[in-house]
């Protein structure tokens, strides 16, 4: 489908995402088996890295979206499936953002790439994999539109918070080992915000139930010396996700007696 952009005040509304394959909830417990893989970055075979960071208006290009290095239609047919090393770097701004809430729209990526058939994503940070099936590659699926999905779901789901957001790949191995350095750096200094931080310093903790779309049943309680037991979220990150979304999966419990 076209992508139909329309601007309404100074907001950027995206309704359509411009990709060549289907694109929902449905398919995000959907695998990308062996039989079936065109190409893949990360998951041990290659370095993969994803960092979203937050910028000054004037410096983020919105709807930009750019592949710095070879993506899948450069390369040569005759190895498949492929190994990329990628690192996907998403700059955002917004008059209402917050630095806090770069973790929680990195942990989205996960979800996203999932939404679209034929494509799998497992982790998050410096360890995230994506594999590639054959039949999105052949529908014409390559590594730039993720960053299309990105710029749009960002657009859609947090458009309270963001104004802008602007999305680069990169596939040369020196690039991403650089970008792998000085994300490693930026996540040292959000987790050790809260490495200090004690549960009897704070009168508030989190409930998490992110992952209930495969654990039904499932609650976490966050505390600052307590992550959820899927090592994603910490205490400052479940803050974060309740002020961009209070009646989301991060619900604050008080301590009480």
């Amino acid at each position: 489908g076209q992508k139909s952009i329309e601007v309404r005040g100074l907001k950027v509304q995206v309704t359509e995402i411009d990709i060549p394959v289907n694109f929902g909830a449905a398919f995000e417990g959907e695998r990308v088996r062996k039989d079936d893989l065109y190409a893949e970055c990360g998951g041990g075979k290659t370095q993969a890295v994803e960092l979203v960071t937050s910028k000054r208006m004037e410096e983020v290009e919105d709807g930009k979206v750019e592949v710095i290095g070879l993506d899948l239609p450069d390369l040569p047919q005759d190895k498949i499936p492929m190994r990329l090393p990628l690192a996907v770097v998403v700059e955002v701004a917004g008059r209402n953002f917050q630095a806090d809430f770069e973790p929680i729209l990195e942990r989205q990526i996960h979800h996203l790439v999932n939404y679209a058939q034929g494509v799998m994503h497992i982790g998050q940070r410096d360890i995230s994999w994506i594999r590639l099936g054959d039949q999105a590659v052949e529908k014409g699926f390559s590594l730039k539109h993720i960053g299309t999905i990105l710029h749009a779901k960002f657009h859609q789901d947090f458009g309270s918070i963001l104004d802008k957001v602007e999305v680069t790949l990169y596939t040369d191995k020196a690039d991403v080992d650089k970008l792998t350095k000085r994300a490693r750096a930026e996540y040292k200094t959000r987790d050790d915000r809260v490495e200090k931080m004690t549960d009897e310093a704070v009168e508030t903790y989190y409930s998490c139930t992110l992952c209930q779309s495969f654990a039904p049943s499932h609650v976490c309680m966050v505390s600052p010396e307590r992550t959820g037991l899927c090592g994603a979220y910490n205490w400052m990150d479940c803050k974060a996700s309740y002020e961009i979304n209070p009646t989301g999966p991060n619900q604050p419990v008080e301590k009480g007696e």
